[in-house]
């Protein structure tokens, strides 16, 4: 038996992949071929770390449960998705130890500031003790990862502990027993928005749900550093956003956990970072994977099946989504091809 998929694309070597698979599960022999020529395959570049069980069995990856890490240059930003199978919004982390969100680069920069250095070590001091690791990276995912507060702060802590750092103190240790949850500050938090707190009394109330200590440590932070110019800086708006989604928790409350695909991307995030040995290019793998389990590439056919797909966005993070949704949607076709093959209808 044999079959021509038509499309050089990662929608057709996915569909092949699991064609060839199935086949040598059931002990037939079976013959998949692409149409196209594999050096003309659109490149889909690392750093990169996802979680995708899919994803991980098509390129052939070596990594643990579902995990798909594929190495790049340093100076590259690590992409991120926190979605299973790379369904949802891509991101980026730092991989040079600059910081690529506006407020970690405001922190980098303001530990090499004579003038608020130890404004800076005192901001890392305390995001230590609560479990976070300042460094670059995990900040951006910390101010960035399109998720809600509460869970990048669950994410970041988890990042941290991957690392082997763990804090002295919950984050939902800083609230005073009085005074009951309630949301204090919008997220996503603009200046704006902040202003308006600062004046009408939100800003004094949330730092009234602070202990004592913490209270008085974020007062300090604040007159060391200027508190007139901090609501309109980036660093600022980071803060405020995080800590008015803490003090709206009850003391006795929880973060919240994060799913399968958010914990395994950042327990390796620290593998990600330091990604740079092996293959760079995802489809590449594709390519691999196609050939090692028997599939050819050929210049024409007669009736070869079309399997849909798009042309390659320009982006690397638009990149990496639209090889994943090709992955997603040609399991489908595979599966519909595979009956058609062995269970024609009558």
């Amino acid at each position: 038996m044999s079959i021509t998929l038509q499309g050089n694309s990662p929608a057709a070597l996915t569909a092949g992949i699991l064609l060839l698979s199935k086949s040598r599960s059931f002990g037939q022999r079976f013959k998949v071929e692409v149409v196209g020529d594999p050096d003309d395959i659109a490149t889909v570049e690392g750093p990169a770390l996802l979680y995708s069980p899919l994803l991980s069995t098509v390129t052939g990856s070596r990594e643990p449960g579902g995990l798909v890490l594929v190495p790049g240059p340093t100076r590259d930003p690590l992409a991120l998705c926190l979605v299973a199978d790379g369904a949802g919004p891509w991101f980026e982390v730092d991989r040079a130890g600059l910081g690529l969100h506006p407020a970690t680069r405001a922190l980098v920069a303001l530990g090499r500031d004579s003038r608020h250095r130890e404004a800076a070590r005192s901001l890392r001091r305390a995001l230590g003790r609560l479990g976070v690791v300042a460094e670059p990276a995990i900040l951006d995912l910390l101010f960035g990862a399109p998720v809600p507060a509460l869970h990048r702060i669950s994410l970041a802590i988890r990042a941290s502990r991957a690392l082997g750092h763990r804090g002295d103190q919950a984050p939902t240790q800083l609230l005073a027993w009085s005074g009951a949850g309630q949301e204090l500050l919008p997220s996503p938090l603009s200046a704006e928005a902040f202003g308006e707190a600062l004046h009408d009394g939100r800003a004094s109330a949330m730092l009234d749900r602070l202990q004592p200590w913490a209270r008085h440590g974020a007062l300090g932070w604040l007159d060391e550093l200027g508190a007139d110019a901090l609501p309109g800086s980036a660093l600022g708006l980071a803060l405020a956003e995080l800590l008015g989604q803490l003090t709206a928790l009850p003391r006795q409350g929880l973060l919240p956990a994060l799913d399968p695909a958010m914990e395994a991307v950042a327990t390796h995030l620290g593998q990600g970072l330091a990604a740079q040995a092996g293959p760079t290019n995802a489809n590449g793998a594709l390519v691999d994977t196609f050939r090692f389990l028997g599939g050819r590439f050929t210049d024409d056919a007669h009736y070869p099946v079309e399997i849909a797909s798009s042309a390659p966005p320009e982006g690397r993070l638009e990149r990496w989504r639209w090889l994943c949704e090709a992955v997603r949607a040609s399991a489908a076709e595979a599966d519909a091809l595979w009956r058609t093959v062995w269970d024609p209808p009558m």
